[in-house]
C-alpha cells in the first residue's frame, strides 16, 4: 500500500535518539520514520567527535535534526546530511531550552520568520535532500492563530512541504524545557485549520500522544503523527507499528534474538562511546518500573565494570520473566 512514510514518526529527543537507540528502533520496526537528536550546526561542522552523534548505519528512513540560525552554516549541514545518507534534514524551531535560546535558535526563531525562511532556502538550495521544519504553534501563554498562520505562510515560501508541529505554545521564560512539553495546553485545532489553508503541505502532529489508542485515530486525521516519550520509556511499543500504521502483514514478535542482535551491535562500539549511552535505549524501561532498586543497583555496578556479557544476561533474564510489556 502507498502509505506516507511519515505516518508514524519517532520524535527527536536530546540524549535519547542516539545512533544506538535508532538501531534498536529499526530492529523493532522497519517502517517507522526516525529522527536523530537535535545537533547544533556548529557541532555538526566543527566537532571532532560529530560522527558519534550523526553516524547513520542504514537505519533509513531517518531525518537528521539540526539547530541553528546561520543560513550558510545550515547549508553546509544539509550537504553533510546528504553525504551521511539521511532522507531528510529538519530545522528545529521548537526547542524552548535556555541554552538553545542563548544560541539564538530553537523556538526563539518563531519570532524571526523571515530569517527562518532564509535558513530553509539556503538548505534547500545547497543539497538534493528533503528539508523540513519542526515548530510550535506559537510563543507565550496566549493562543494566536494569526501569528501561527503568518509564520507558516512565510516559511513555506522556502519551498519546503513538510512541517512537524508540536501543538503547544513555547513559553520561553518561567518554564523548564521538561515542563514546556506538558504545561502549555494542547491545541490540535490550529493544526487542523492550517492544513485546510495549505492542503499541499504535510503537517505531522506532535504533542500529547501518550498511547497507541490516541495515536491510531489521530494518524487517520492528520498526515502523520510523532511520538517521543512513549517510545523513550518503552521502545518495544514499536514492535507493532508496521502492522498497525503501515498495514504490513507481519508483526515483530519479541524474542531473545532482538536483544542478542542489539548487543552484537553495541559490542563493536564499546570503546568508542560511554557504556551508558550504548545501553540508554534499554535502561529507561527498567529504571521506570516499580520495585526496581535491586535491578538498578546491580546493572549500574556491571556498567561501571564494563562487563557487557553480564549486562546482556541480566536483560535476558529480566525479559524472560515477562516483567515488561512488549506489545501494544
Amino acid at each position: 500500500m502507498n502509505i506516507n512514510p511519515r505516518k508514524f514518526c519517532v520524535a527527536p529527543m536530546m540524549g535519547f535518539t542516539t545512533p544506538y537507540a535508532r538501531k534498536l528502533y529499526r530492529i523493532l520496526s522497519k517502517r517507522a520514520f526516525l529522527f536523530t537528536e537535535m545537533v547544533p550546526s556548529k557541532t555538526m561542522l566543527y566537532s571532532k567527535t560529530r560522527n558519534l552523534i550523526i553516524e547513520n548505519n542504514s537505519e533509513n528512513s531517518v531525518a537528521l535534526q539540526v539547530g541553528g540560525a546561520e543560513p550558510n552554516e545550515l547549508a553546509e549541514c544539509a550537504k553533510i546530511a546528504k553525504n551521511y545518507n539521511y532522507n531528510e534534514i529538519n530545522l528545529n524551531v521548537g526547542c524552548p531550552s535556555k541554552a538553545v535560546q542563548k544560541g539564538g535558535f530553537g523556538a526563539y526563531l518563531m519570532n524571526e520568520k523571515v530569517l527562518v525562511r532564509n535558513c530553509l532556502e539556503a538548505m534547500v538550495e545547497s543539497a538534493d535532500i528533503e528539508v523540513s521544519i519542526k515548530c510550535r504553534i506559537g510563543i507565550g501563554k496566549e493562543f494566536n492563530y494569526d501569528f501561527f498562520c503568518d509564520f507558516i505562510d512565510e516559511v513555506i515560501k522556502s519551498g519546503i512541504s513538510i512541517v512537524y508541529v508540536h501543538a503547544r505554545n513555547a513559553i520561553l521564560t518561567g518554564l523548564t524545557t521538561k515542563n514546556n512539553r506538558t504545561v502549555p495546553p494542547l491545541n490540535y485545532d490550529f493544526v487542523t485549520r492550517i492544513k485546510k489553508e495549505y492542503p499541499y503541505v504535510q503537517f505531522i502532529l506532535n504533542g500529547g500522544i501518550d498511547s497507541i489508542e490516541k495515536a491510531l485515530p489521530l494518524s487517520r486525521i492528520y498526515d502523520g503523527i510523532m511520538i517521543g516519550r512513549l517510545i523513550q520509556n518503552n521502545p518495544f511499543f514499536l514492535s507493532n507499528v508496521d502492522h498497525l500504521f503501515y498495514k504490513t502483514t507481519t508483526e515483530t514478535k519479541f524474542n531473545e534474538k532482538i536483544i542478542i542482535e542489539y548487543f552484537q551491535y553495541i559490542n563493536e562500539r564499546l570503546y568508542k562511546d560511554s557504556m551508558f549511552r550504548l545501553l540508554s535505549p534499554l535502561l529507561n524501561i527498567f529504571f521506570g518500573l516499580p520495585n526496581n532498586k535491586k535491578f538498578k543497583t546491580e546493572i549500574q555496578s556491571v556498567i561501571k565494570n564494563r562487563k557487557i556479557d553480564e549486562i546482556k544476561s541480566l536483560f535476558l533474564q529480566f525479559f524472560d520473566k515477562k516483567q515488561v510489556n512488549f506489545n501494544f
